[in-house]
């Protein structure tokens, strides 16, 4: 054992130089070579189901409660599956040139400074050409005294699906004036699409059934049956109008002043773009059938083409 104990502390002072050799600092190029370069991806699958979100503004007022909300996969009660990427840009890349090799976005930006981040989502499945699907439920939205002993519902048996082919947030370096050093702020792009969505206005007697959003030029499809998630459905060309022609929001978010007041600070949303048809194929108004507690129909609404731009919204506390 001594023979043993001196050959091995003989190879580690014969080690030690080679060691102390691999261990010098890596160079500046081979730094940039190990340090995810191709950003972060974090894969998320998940339910979520909330009893009841409260909203009160002091022990002496009410509540606006929303109840039994659930988020999950598009067939209701599955999981919700996504993949979130986090990439630092370089200083004039656009978001497309960040996720190179993956389907060109609907919405496009300009070119983004050194030290801001793109934020995008995707379905965890594939290269970002297929939308996410989720599927969201909600029991009731209403009003309730302070004291529990009064209370309305306002909204009530909503359920939906929702697809999105787009969702970046970037988060900018610059506020929403183009200085630095402030607070920064947010850009938000959504492509989207809204599929059979039910819910009932209790406080006017008014239901809809089968609302559909999509895209600029995607009413005629709107009508048609078919999944709005589907691309390769070729039978009824409902089908694929979210992945070829979603609806699209575009904004930026951050501190500014209000709209029309000598406000300072407030939650600031520009809204540069949304643009959508929309279908509604029944509109229910009037008393419920006292048996099935459906509404009478009155026809349905198309509209085509619905588009805001240059739409500015400011949020602050009152005293």
């Amino acid at each position: 054992m001594k023979g043993l104990n001196k050959i091995t502390l003989a190879a580690a002072i014969a080690a030690a130089p080679l060691a102390t050799q691999a261990m010098e600092p890596m160079s500046d190029e081979a730094m940039g070579n190990t340090t995810g370069q191709a950003g972060v991806t974090v894969e998320l699958d998940t339910q979520i189901a909330i009893d009841q979100v409260s909203y009160s503004q002091g022990e002496n007022t009410g509540s606006f409660l929303v109840n039994d909300i659930d988020i999950g996969g598009g067939a209701f009660g599955n999981s919700l599956d996504i993949a979130i990427n986090v990439d630092l840009v370089e200083d004039g890349q656009t978001p497309d040139d960040v996720k190179s090799g993956v389907t060109p976005r609907a919405i496009q930006r300009n070119p983004l400074n050194d030290g801001d981040a793109l934020i995008s989502l995707k379905n965890i499945e594939n290269d970002g050409s297929v939308p996410v699907d989720a599927g969201i439920t909600i029991g009731s939205m209403g009003l309730e005294s302070k004291d529990g002993t009064e209370s309305a519902t306002l909204i009530s048996d909503l359920n939906t699906e929702i697809f999105l082919s787009q969702l970046d947030i970037i988060a900018r370096t610059q506020d929403l004036n183009g200085d630095t050093g402030t607070t920064g702020s947010l850009g938000v792009d959504v492509a989207f699409g809204i599929d059979n969505l039910d819910v009932k206005f209790d406080v006017a007697a008014v239901s809809l059934r089968g609302f559909r959003m999509a895209g600029k030029n995607a009413l005629q499809d709107l009508k048609k049956d078919g999944d709005l998630d589907d691309p390769n459905d070729n039978g009824n060309k409902g089908t694929g109008s979210v992945a070829a022609q979603p609806a699209l929001v575009s904004m930026d978010i951050g501190v500014g002043g209000a709209v029309n007041s000598d406000v300072d600070e407030a939650l600031r949303v520009e809204l540069d773009t949304f643009q959508a048809d929309i279908w509604m194929p029944e509109i229910g108004i009037g008393n419920a059938d006292s048996n099935t507690g459906e509404y009478a129909s009155i026809g349905s609404v198309g509209i085509s083409n619905l588009k805001l731009t240059d739409t500015t919204m400011a949020i602050y506390g009152r005293e």
